[in-house]
């Protein structure tokens, strides 16, 4: 147990305090930072109000467009086209409005660049035409309340329902969304989590191996601790890892849930909607899913007589852990396809599919844990194996190729077991 802990220790403090490892920790951090950032000034560019001016005779125009301070700030002092246009010039007015009336018709015709602060013309027309109303309406007679229930527009109400089996039960389509865009959170997680500590484990063994410090290693430790300990020790820098990004995420939450940006975006969302959509189910196969990819690749790493050959021996459980983001990428498209249901029992593919359907409720608690408990036994199982391969060729060093060494450990592996 000492050299146990001897072992998971080393690997743990050599990877956290190394530099790959801190740049892999912050990189996220800082493109998040920037991105925050860049959302933060461009959202504050957008929520300042266009100024323009208003160019018309018409009084009554002025009073109801000038009481709009959200939509837009008319200056008031500029009161002709020329003035208007040599503001525009020195890029201290978005545009000008032009409002005639011709026939008892009102026409508006807005002028700005596309450099200028944009204004949603939208606006402007639903103003004028509501001006255009009250006018009309004044003209037929009508009263104030007859003029209103002119102007009351159609309800529609949108209900989102699930179908499971007969039955057929609302659905809240906020919550959907939170929880789809949350396992997709989780999908790319694990994918990245995958290649990244699946190349440093089977390069902490290849390292060793290819330095034939391996063979002093294992003159005083069996090849299932030496094996054991660094899939731990891997595992628990995994953890820190996570563990840094949930006290990160607590801190930039508290910091930014005070600007008003950040209360707009997270405005009718739920957070523990959100963290219920990135844990419960989700952490179970993120866990097996990192276990299972980490035993496998600490196989391929011994299998390797030069650390330059490590890229070459964990390619195929990269394409194994592509197709199975891909998967999920089309999971979070199509989560009912036929094809997304086998996948998502597959336990190589289970950690980036599983999720998109948990949230989008496909898959019922039944067919969560079948998947759950496929995955227990096929990660031991591959954890098994991967132990009594690495145990047969941790010191077989060959440069006849990765498939031929693989054959040959496992006949060493049989004729161990004969003996």
């Amino acid at each position: 147990m000492n050299k146990f802990k001897v072992i998971v220790g080393e690997v743990y403090k050599k990877n956290v305090k190394s530099v790959g490892f801190i740049s892999m920790v912050l990189s996220p951090i800082v493109i998040l930072a920037i991105v925050g950032l860049v959302i933060y000034f461009v959202g504050s560019s957008f929520s300042e109000s266009p100024k323009i001016a208003l160019l018309t005779d018409d009084q009554e125009i002025k009073t109801i467009l000038e009481n709009e301070p959200e939509e837009f700030e008319i200056d008031k002092k500029i009161t002709t086209k020329e003035a208007a246009e040599k503001a525009i010039r020195e890029d201290t007015l978005d545009g000008y409005l032009e409002v005639t009336i011709e026939n008892n018709t009102i026409n508006g015709r807005y002028v700005h660049t596309s450099s200028n602060q944009s204004l949603d013309t939208a606006t402007l027309e639903s103003l004028l035409s509501g001006i255009q109303l009250n006018r009309t309406a004044l003209e037929l007679g009508l009263s104030q309340e007859e003029v209103m229930q002119l102007m009351s527009p159609a309800q529609l109400e949108d209900q989102v329902v699930r179908v499971e089996g007969d039955v057929i039960s609302d659905q809240n389509n906020t919550d959907t969304s939170i929880k789809m865009w949350s396992a997709y959170v989780v999908g790319i997680a694990v994918f990245i989590f995958i290649i990244n500590y699946a190349s440093i484990i089977a390069q902490e063994i290849a390292s060793e191996k290819g330095t034939r410090i391996m063979e002093i290693i294992l003159s005083s430790v069996s090849s299932s601790v030496h094996f054991f300990g660094k899939l731990v020790g891997i595992l628990l820098v995994c953890l820190t890892q996570v563990i840094i990004y949930a006290i990160v995420g607590v801190v930039a939450y508290q910091v930014g849930k005070s600007f008003d940006i950040v209360q707009e975006l997270l405005k009718g969302i739920d957070i523990g909607v959100l963290l219920q959509g990135l844990l419960g189910y989700s952490v179970i196969y993120f866990v097996l899913g990192i276990i299972l990819y980490a035993a496998i690749a600490a196989f391929l790493g011994s299998l390797v007589s030069k650390i330059e050959d490590v890229n070459k021996a964990v390619t195929p459980l990269i394409f194994l852990s592509m197709i199975g983001f891909y998967g999920g990428m089309f999971a979070f498209a199509s989560p009912t396809q036929m094809i997304v249901k086998i996948g998502s029992y597959i336990p190589f593919f289970t950690p980036m599919i599983m999720p998109f359907r948990v949230a989008s409720e496909t898959v019922s608690t039944g067919g969560n844990w079948i998947a759950i408990g496929l995955m227990v036994v096929f990660t031991v199982l591959c954890t098994y194996l991967s132990l009594m391969l690495y145990r047969s060729n941790v010191l077989v060093y060959s440069d006849a190729g990765m498939f031929k060494t693989m054959k040959a450990s496992w006949k060493i592996m049989r004729s161990e077991k004969n003996v």
